[in-house]
């Protein structure tokens, strides 16, 4: 089950967009092996593709990349407002799968 807390819920609610869960890769270590992170981004506009599966809480879609181990209790939550960067989202429930 998705859930989005009310602090990020009421963010996208007020700013008419979606949120974006995708893997981000870098090389990295002694071992030339790709090292990802998982982010949350909050997109306008966004149409998705082929390559992300789409959830919807309360009228607000998340899209999710294919591949990402998801848990039976997902939630996407505000982290913090840094000054410059703007706010910031994270979600729990959803892992990276490495081969």
């Amino acid at each position: 089950m998705l859930n989005i807390d009310e602090k990020a819920l009421k963010y996208a609610k007020e700013n008419k967009g979606c949120f974006v869960v995708k893997t981000v890769s870098a090389s990295g270590g002694c071992c030339d092996m790709d090292v990802k992170s998982i982010t949350v981004e909050f997109l306008k506009d966004f149409k998705g593709n082929s390559n992300y599966i789409v959830h919807e809480y309360d009228s607000v879609k998340v899209f999710i990349e294919k591949g990402l181990i998801l848990e039976d209790n997902i939630l996407i939550y505000h982290k913090i407002k840094l000054p410059l960067f703007g706010n910031i989202f994270s979600s729990k429930g959803i892992s990276i799968k490495y081969i």
